[in-house]
């Protein structure tokens, strides 16, 4: 009896032990911010994948839809896809054709929403405007080479005649006031800053 007394109040320690020694549940609180979280990070991935989908295709309508409309105020829509469409139809402008992103930068708030910096690899291919001027395309390669420095590699695929220039690319993803994740190039939103179309907020943590 004494032994069964004993192992009952051994099970009752035990089990009294392992309740306390629980780890506190999460609060509804941080639960929802979570979820919200990563719902955005979805959406802003899900935003991603179609604008860069839609810039290697050349498929203007689409990618005119990811441009964050504050743009438009310096250069309106209908013009912008007027000089998207000429420059694609010369057949002189170059073709991107790969996008691998590097970084996602933490989502962060500002005054009317949310926003994130995107670092992506990316890969342009532009047609020799001479093919069967070897010695000419030598010289261009030589030229993009040093125009570029150390901010792409440039290269030449002399059996399609084609360079092939790899850099990094920053974007901003921007999500104001809940209307769906708009792009705007890092270089375009630090030029912009004194036009205030890019938000202060946002422009005053760029580097």
């Amino acid at each position: 009896m004494m032994k069964k007394t004993l192992l009952l109040s051994l099970s009752l320690l035990l089990l009294t032990a392992c309740m306390n020694n629980e780890s506190p549940k999460p609060s509804s609180d941080t639960v929802n911010k979570i979820t919200q979280e990563d719902q955005e990070k979805r959406a802003l991935k899900e935003a991603l994948d179609a604008y860069s989908n839609a810039t290697i295709k050349n498929d203007i309508p689409t990618l005119l839809t990811f441009v964050y409309p504050k743009v438009f105020t310096l250069l309106p829509k209908e013009k912008m896809k007027a000089l998207l469409e000429r420059m694609y139809a010369s057949g002189k402008a170059p073709n991107i054709t790969e996008i691998k992103y590097k970084e996602i930068s933490p989502i962060k708030s500002y005054d009317d929403g949310v926003y994130s910096v995107i670092t992506s690899d990316m890969t342009m291919e532009l047609k020799s405007p001479t093919p069967n001027n070897p010695e000419f395309e030598s010289m261009l390669l030589g030229r993009l080479q040093q125009q570029m420095g150390n901010e792409a590699q440039v290269s030449l695929n002399k059996q399609d005649h084609v360079f092939v220039v790899k850099r990094e690319s920053k974007i901003i993803g921007i999500n104001e006031q809940k209307s769906g994740w708009k792009f705007v190039g890092y270089d375009q939103a630090k030029k912009y800053a004194t036009k205030n179309i890019i938000p202060q907020s946002i422009v005053s943590h760029l580097n």
